[in-house]
């Protein structure tokens, strides 16, 4: 196996909306090459890690030199996130292709590694999120990139299926072209992506109802919380996955606590169900019997918050984060 690093002077933060959401989390863009598309068959071959640091970003890339090298690959990657201390990743369309795949061979190696942690899928939050799809021809990375206009900028000329045969044959040759060829295409999908965040992220009109049906981190990734009101129910319903620590529990409305909520950790998943009140066309939470505080916020009215797509994931975020206190630690809601 083979280590290369190669550093860019390209500073500075997400957008602010975006950023808001990730406080104190430390993210990496990552992407992965593989021999085809059936993990059950195939092998990951190379894959590709952006870190930001003080100058900037550096890429690491880990190389397999033949088809027998994919353990090293693997635990290469896993032992670099774990070094660094990553808290999420940043992908494209890595939720149903790159983290799964990653963990079919984890598997498959009999390694207790997974990788368990928030992924920000930029190609599914564009997706949902933005009418980019009705726009554009197509969602792929490269079409996004022309369409903002850095496509040009690409150094590789290659295909991620022209890659997988190359990759067959450098394992054969060893070919120090065809290694550069296959190096810059995977360091180029993740520069790209990085850049594409700076690009894409002011597309959606409302920032926060679109990361909400992406699912946004709560508890440094420890969940991911995808809220919307029930009307007809008059809840506010909070859903998503048990990233780290699975449990099942259930919670229901009693003296203490007007909540509903329901742990599996047969699915990983959860649901949590807040009263909501209405006047007119507006939603509101009655934040007294929950015992929250938010009497600075512009949208609270005496002990009422008014719900709108940036208080919603709010409040979400901090029953979600009292919840968990309460599996965890025992304390009230």
């Amino acid at each position: 196996m083979k280590v290369f690093t190669r550093d860019y002077r390209i500073t500075g933060d997400y957008p602010e909306k975006f950023s808001r959401y990730f406080e104190g989390m430390r993210s990496c863009v990552f992407d992965i090459e593989s021999t085809g598309l059936d993990p059950s068959r195939s092998r990951v071959c190379m894959t590709a890690l952006l870190v930001q640091t003080g100058s900037g970003i550096r890429i690491t890339q880990f190389l397999a030199e033949n088809h027998y090298e994919e353990n090293r690959v693997l635990d290469a990657t896993m032992d670099f996130i774990a070094r660094e201390g990553i808290d999420y990743l940043i992908t494209f369309n890595g939720q149903a292709f790159d983290v799964p795949f990653m963990n079919r061979r984890l598997e498959s190696s009999f390694s207790d590694d997974r990788m368990r942690m928030y992924d920000f899928d930029l190609y599914r939050f564009l997706r949902r999120g933005t009418d980019l799809r009705q726009r554009i021809n197509s969602m792929s990375q490269m079409s996004l990139e022309d369409h903002y206009g850095i496509f040009c900028d690409r150094q590789d000329t290659i295909t991620g299926r022209e890659s997988v045969a190359l990759f067959d044959e450098y394992s054969l040759t060893g070919n120090s072209t065809i290694e550069k060829i296959i190096l810059t295409h995977n360091r180029e999908d993740v520069l790209q992506l990085h850049r594409l965040m700076y690009l894409s992220l002011d597309e959606p009109e409302d920032f926060d109802s679109a990361i909400a049906i992406h699912g946004f981190p709560v508890l440094r990734g420890k969940y991911t919380a995808r809220p919307f009101i029930r009307k007809a129910a008059r809840t506010l319903r909070i859903a998503g996955e048990q990233i780290q620590c699975p449990v099942s529990a259930a919670f229901f409305p009693d003296i203490d606590s007007p909540l509903t909520a329901v742990f599996n950790a047969a699915t990983a998943s959860y649901e949590i169900d807040v009263p909501v009140g209405r006047l007119h066309d507006e939603f509101y939470v009655d934040l007294e019997p929950l015992g929250v505080d938010l009497c600075m916020d512009e949208d609270c009215v005496n002990r009422f918050l008014i719900l709108n797509s940036r208080t919603i994931n709010l409040i979400s975020r901090i029953v979600l984060e009292r919840i968990d206190s309460r599996l965890f630690h025992t304390a009230d809601i």
